[in-house]
């Protein structure tokens, strides 16, 4: 229905409420006008151009997301039988940057739709995200970025991820506990609950010598914790073995549940892991890769999985070294030295050195000499073409020598050490394996949203 009030009209209407923003009139006909506005703070501009439009008693609808993005826009239908539109978008160039930023308001984002569907108590879409509902259900979440930087910097995919999300945690916990928060915490802000369980797996971590990213431990990137949860059940346990069970405890329970968080499109997909061990994931070691070409080298295993194991950090970098999981459903987990040696003094094997950075620097040649000997023996390549490749080679650095080194000593570990120990070489096998894919003994229990 036409509102009593001409296309002409209507911007004139909304200058008071545009005077730090930039408009641009993108199309103009006798039928349909589109204009965008370009703020920094595009929410506030929303929700003050339409609350001028209703204390005009103008009524208005949501412009098509075709038209409008993710963040969606306003559409009017003036009494001269026009479709008055209007964009809201952020200046060029602004909005978030980085990955870790992008996903960190990713994850914050997450806990605020999350919160304002459970709050609502039912399915939203994007309409639903404004800052009357965020102030209103802000009590659902704790979050360690502002709201404004979320509403306004939040890329429009991850607007789309978000209303994913949100609808399929509220389709899966909010009939069994209508009163969970959501949490998000990082080492001087957001949730105390978040801190709290971080730096208890941070102490058990400590006393028992354990070389464990946080991340391996639980990947989860925001928590729902239910009004039954009491922290003391996690701060009353001694060991690291009693904190995971604890931890699964409470999520089997519905009191406390870890949420790891990767973008979504088209669906949403919740899976519980670290609970009881899926089959598909176990692993036997099938043989190694070595490359006679570059820095880098592979353990095979069964199931069509291998992990890639080089130095990650920049050519000039005697730093970073670490193996990440080629194809699958936990393609990109990681593992590092650390850990590994971790798993190798958990079965009793010798760990591989870490002084390797210093050897290449105070004694290349030697560091070269072991490398030429598994280029021979895993590489199978003749003594004559190992001369030459090293002798007029560009790819004979001190990266490559750092690089070369560890794959050929991880190697060494499953082809000479464990040559006759095959069950021993199996479990190391997929120990590594889990713990690149966070679902290691050392693991606690947690849902993966994707």
């Amino acid at each position: 229905m036409a509102n009593l009030v001409t296309s002409e009209e209507i911007l004139p209407l909304l200058q008071p409420v545009l005077k730090d923003v930039e408009v641009e009139v993108l199309a103009d006909s006798s039928t349909i006008s589109l204009t965008k506005f370009i703020s920094p703070n595009r929410a506030a501009v929303r929700e003050a151009v339409e609350k001028t439009l209703k204390e005009n008693n103008i009524t208005f609808g949501d412009l098509p997301q075709s038209l409008a993005g993710s963040f969606g826009g306003t559409e009017i239908y003036t009494f001269d039988m026009k479709k008055v539109r209007f964009q809201y978008k952020p200046p060029a160039g602004g909005g978030a940057r980085g990955g870790t930023r992008i996903a960190n308001l990713g994850e914050g984002s997450q806990c605020i739709y999350a919160g304002v569907a459970f709050g609502l108590g039912r399915n939203i879409t994007q309409r639903d995200i404004t800052k009357t509902n965020i102030e209103k259900y802000k009590k659902k979440f704790e979050i360690d970025s502002t709201v404004d930087q979320i509403i306004d910097d939040l890329p429009e995919v991850w607007m789309d991820s978000s209303i994913l999300g949100a609808n399929k945690l509220y389709d899966k916990f909010f009939k069994v506990n209508g009163k969970f928060t959501f949490h998000k915490g990082s080492k001087d802000a957001g949730s105390k609950i978040v801190r709290k369980i971080n730096e208890l797996f941070q102490t058990f971590k400590k006393n028992e010598g354990l070389s464990l990213n946080i991340n391996k431990w639980n990947p989860a990137d925001f928590w729902l914790v239910s009004d039954e949860f009491d922290i003391e059940v996690l701060e009353n346990e001694k060991t690291m073995e009693g904190f995971n069970q604890q931890i699964q405890k409470q999520l089997l329970e519905n009191k406390l549940i870890g949420i790891s968080l990767k973008q979504m499109a088209g669906k949403a997909v919740l899976t519980i892991n670290n609970v009881e061990r899926n089959k598909k994931f176990d692993k036997k070691y099938n043989g190694y890769t070595y490359s006679t070409k570059s820095i880098d080298g592979y353990i095979n295993l069964t199931g069509n999985s291998k992990l890639q194991f080089r130095a990650t950090q920049g050519p000039k970098s005697l730093t970073g070294w670490q193996g990440e999981i080629q194809g699958g459903l936990a393609a990109g987990g990681k593992i590092s030295l650390g850990p590994f040696n971790m798993l190798l003094k958990a079965h009793g094997l010798k760990q591989i050195p870490t002084n390797t950075a210093k050897r290449v620097k105070d004694e290349p040649m030697v560091v070269l000499n072991e490398i030429m000997e598994g280029l021979k023996k895993y590489g199978k390549m003749k003594d004559v073409e190992i001369e030459k490749f090293v002798s007029t080679s560009k790819i004979v650095t001190q990266q490559f020598l750092y690089s070369k080194l560890l794959v050929t000593q991880l190697i060494d570990v499953f082809e000479k050490t464990l040559k006759n120990k095959k069950k021993l070489r199996d479990q190391l096998a997929e120990d590594m394996f889990l713990y690149a894919a966070s679902l290691s003994k050392y693991s606690s229990a947690f849902y993966k949203l994707f």
